[in-house]
Protein backbone atom coordinates (compact mmCIF):
# COMPACT_ATOMS: atom_id res chain seq x y z
CA UNK A 1 0.00 0.00 0.00
CA UNK A 2 1.15 3.42 -1.23
CA UNK A 3 1.28 5.49 2.11
CA UNK A 4 1.74 8.99 -0.14
CA UNK A 5 -1.81 8.13 -1.31
CA UNK A 6 -3.76 6.92 1.21
CA UNK A 7 -5.39 9.69 3.60
CA UNK A 8 -6.27 9.02 6.91
CA UNK A 9 -7.51 10.86 9.88
CA UNK A 10 -5.20 9.22 12.60
CA UNK A 11 -1.81 10.07 12.96
CA UNK A 12 0.19 13.41 12.79
CA UNK A 13 -1.04 14.29 9.33
CA UNK A 14 -3.95 17.25 8.53
CA UNK A 15 -6.76 15.56 6.81
CA UNK A 16 -7.03 16.78 3.53
CA UNK A 17 -9.76 19.40 2.00
CA UNK A 18 -10.92 16.70 -0.29
CA UNK A 19 -11.35 14.22 2.43
CA UNK A 20 -13.11 16.68 4.63
CA UNK A 21 -15.38 17.71 1.69
CA UNK A 22 -16.51 14.11 1.84
CA UNK A 23 -17.31 13.31 5.25
CA UNK A 24 -18.99 16.85 5.23
CA UNK A 25 -21.10 15.67 1.87
CA UNK A 26 -21.77 12.04 4.17
CA UNK A 27 -22.64 13.75 6.76
CA UNK A 28 -25.42 15.92 4.73
CA UNK A 29 -26.30 12.74 2.55
CA UNK A 30 -27.21 11.15 5.71
CA UNK A 31 -29.18 14.51 6.95
CA UNK A 32 -31.01 14.36 4.22
CA UNK A 33 -31.72 10.95 4.29
CA UNK A 34 -32.88 10.60 7.87
CA UNK A 35 -35.03 13.69 7.50
CA UNK A 36 -36.78 12.01 3.99
CA UNK A 37 -37.59 8.86 6.44
CA UNK A 38 -38.97 11.31 9.32
CA UNK A 39 -40.91 12.65 6.71
CA UNK A 40 -42.51 9.65 5.38
CA UNK A 41 -43.47 8.57 9.25
CA UNK A 42 -44.88 11.89 10.56
CA UNK A 43 -48.31 11.94 10.35
CA UNK A 44 -49.85 14.24 7.51
CA UNK A 45 -53.50 15.01 8.59
CA UNK A 46 -54.30 17.88 10.23
CA UNK A 47 -57.87 18.58 12.41
CA UNK A 48 -58.71 21.81 13.89
CA UNK A 49 -62.25 22.26 16.06
CA UNK A 50 -63.62 25.11 16.99
CA UNK A 51 -66.99 26.08 18.08
CA UNK A 52 -68.87 29.41 19.00
CA UNK A 53 -72.62 30.25 20.90
CA UNK A 54 -74.50 32.76 19.08
CA UNK A 55 -77.53 34.69 20.61
CA UNK A 56 -79.40 34.35 17.27
CA UNK A 57 -81.39 32.08 15.28
CA UNK A 58 -80.35 28.88 13.18
CA UNK A 59 -82.49 30.40 10.26
CA UNK A 60 -80.22 33.79 10.85
CA UNK A 61 -76.99 31.65 11.14
CA UNK A 62 -77.56 29.60 7.86
CA UNK A 63 -78.10 32.18 6.13
CA UNK A 64 -74.58 33.49 6.36
CA UNK A 65 -73.15 29.82 6.60
CA UNK A 66 -74.91 28.21 4.07
CA UNK A 67 -74.55 30.31 0.78
CA UNK A 68 -70.75 30.65 0.25
CA UNK A 69 -71.73 34.19 -1.45
CA UNK A 70 -72.38 35.83 2.00
CA UNK A 71 -69.12 33.86 3.18
CA UNK A 72 -67.20 37.22 2.51
CA UNK A 73 -69.04 38.55 5.74
CA UNK A 74 -67.70 36.64 7.97
CA UNK A 75 -65.39 33.24 6.77
CA UNK A 76 -62.01 35.80 5.24
CA UNK A 77 -60.00 37.94 7.38
CA UNK A 78 -60.99 41.94 5.83
CA UNK A 79 -57.24 42.15 6.23
CA UNK A 80 -56.48 39.37 3.31
CA UNK A 81 -58.76 41.59 0.75
CA UNK A 82 -55.57 44.21 1.47
CA UNK A 83 -52.93 41.26 0.95
CA UNK A 84 -54.82 40.90 -2.75
CA UNK A 85 -56.80 38.04 -1.70
CA UNK A 86 -59.26 37.22 -4.58
CA UNK A 87 -62.32 35.83 -3.71
CA UNK A 88 -65.15 33.92 -6.43
CA UNK A 89 -68.56 32.41 -5.82
CA UNK A 90 -69.85 29.47 -8.20
CA UNK A 91 -72.74 27.28 -8.49
CA UNK A 92 -76.55 28.63 -7.10
CA UNK A 93 -76.02 30.15 -3.53
CA UNK A 94 -77.19 27.65 -0.88
CA UNK A 95 -77.79 24.53 -3.17
CA UNK A 96 -74.93 21.35 -2.80
CA UNK A 97 -71.93 22.26 -5.38
CA UNK A 98 -72.12 25.94 -5.22
CA UNK A 99 -68.02 26.70 -4.55
CA UNK A 100 -66.22 29.17 -2.94
CA UNK A 101 -62.60 29.94 -4.61
CA UNK A 102 -59.91 32.25 -3.20
CA UNK A 103 -56.67 32.81 -4.47
CA UNK A 104 -53.79 35.74 -3.01
CA UNK A 105 -50.21 35.63 -1.08
CA UNK A 106 -50.12 32.47 0.99
CA UNK A 107 -53.27 30.91 0.15
CA UNK A 108 -55.00 29.05 -2.67
CA UNK A 109 -57.98 26.93 -2.56
CA UNK A 110 -61.93 26.32 -3.13
CA UNK A 111 -64.45 24.67 -1.08
CA UNK A 112 -67.49 23.01 -2.24
CA UNK A 113 -71.09 22.13 -0.65
CA UNK A 114 -71.56 18.78 -0.57
CA UNK A 115 -74.38 18.88 2.33
CA UNK A 116 -76.96 21.84 3.06
CA UNK A 117 -79.14 21.25 5.63
CA UNK A 118 -80.97 24.55 7.40
CA UNK A 119 -81.54 23.13 10.23
CA UNK A 120 -77.95 21.19 10.95
CA UNK A 121 -75.40 22.93 8.80
CA UNK A 122 -73.05 22.01 6.02
CA UNK A 123 -70.36 20.27 4.52
CA UNK A 124 -67.62 20.29 1.90
CA UNK A 125 -64.86 19.13 0.48
CA UNK A 126 -62.05 21.59 -0.29
CA UNK A 127 -58.86 21.77 -2.20
CA UNK A 128 -56.26 23.38 -0.58
CA UNK A 129 -52.63 24.35 -2.57
CA UNK A 130 -53.80 21.36 -4.71
CA UNK A 131 -56.25 19.92 -7.62
CA UNK A 132 -57.04 17.57 -5.76
CA UNK A 133 -59.60 17.15 -2.64
CA UNK A 134 -57.68 16.51 0.09
CA UNK A 135 -59.75 18.58 2.68
CA UNK A 136 -63.43 17.93 4.65
CA UNK A 137 -65.17 20.28 6.83
CA UNK A 138 -68.03 21.21 8.30
CA UNK A 139 -70.23 23.41 10.42
CA UNK A 140 -72.75 22.61 12.46
CA UNK A 141 -75.97 24.26 14.21
CA UNK A 142 -76.53 22.99 17.99
CA UNK A 143 -80.16 25.43 19.46
CA UNK A 144 -79.37 25.40 23.29
CA UNK A 145 -81.27 27.14 25.90
CA UNK A 146 -82.01 30.77 25.74
CA UNK A 147 -82.06 31.06 22.33
CA UNK A 148 -78.81 30.42 21.88
CA UNK A 149 -77.18 27.98 19.24
CA UNK A 150 -73.60 26.58 19.39
CA UNK A 151 -71.92 26.77 15.53
CA UNK A 152 -69.11 23.83 15.93
CA UNK A 153 -66.83 24.23 13.02
CA UNK A 154 -64.57 20.73 12.07
CA UNK A 155 -61.84 21.04 9.54
CA UNK A 156 -59.80 17.68 8.25
CA UNK A 157 -57.09 17.06 5.84
CA UNK A 158 -54.03 15.79 4.64
CA UNK A 159 -50.44 17.36 3.55
CA UNK A 160 -48.34 16.07 1.18
CA UNK A 161 -45.95 13.25 1.89
CA UNK A 162 -42.38 13.77 3.37
CA UNK A 163 -42.50 17.43 3.63
CA UNK A 164 -45.85 17.65 5.01
CA UNK A 165 -45.79 16.39 8.60
CA UNK A 166 -42.90 18.41 9.30
CA UNK A 167 -45.91 21.23 8.76
CA UNK A 168 -49.04 19.59 10.38
CA UNK A 169 -48.19 21.64 13.97
CA UNK A 170 -48.32 25.10 12.14
CA UNK A 171 -51.29 24.00 9.71
CA UNK A 172 -53.24 23.26 13.03
CA UNK A 173 -52.67 26.27 14.68
CA UNK A 174 -53.02 28.72 12.44
CA UNK A 175 -56.20 27.02 11.36
CA UNK A 176 -57.30 26.85 14.81
CA UNK A 177 -56.69 30.73 14.37
CA UNK A 178 -58.21 31.21 11.49
CA UNK A 179 -61.52 29.56 12.69
CA UNK A 180 -61.77 31.33 16.15
CA UNK A 181 -62.42 34.68 14.48
CA UNK A 182 -64.29 33.47 11.75
CA UNK A 183 -67.09 32.34 14.00
CA UNK A 184 -66.15 35.57 16.42
CA UNK A 185 -67.61 37.68 12.87
CA UNK A 186 -69.99 34.91 12.51
CA UNK A 187 -71.34 35.88 15.50
CA UNK A 188 -71.18 39.68 14.92
CA UNK A 189 -72.90 38.58 11.19
CA UNK A 190 -75.64 36.84 12.54
CA UNK A 191 -76.80 39.56 15.08
CA UNK A 192 -76.55 42.48 12.97
CA UNK A 193 -79.83 43.92 11.85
Amino acid sequence: MNAANTESLAGNDKPSVKLMLKWVGLLLLAAAACMLVVGLLLPREWHVEQSVEIQADVAQIHALVGNVERWDDWMFDPAQAEADMSVTTEGEPGRVGSTIKWSGKGSNGSMTLVEVDPEAGIRWDGRIETDEINNHGSIRYEPLEGGVVRVTLTDDGTLPPVLGGYFVPVMNSALSQHFEAALGRLAVAAKAP
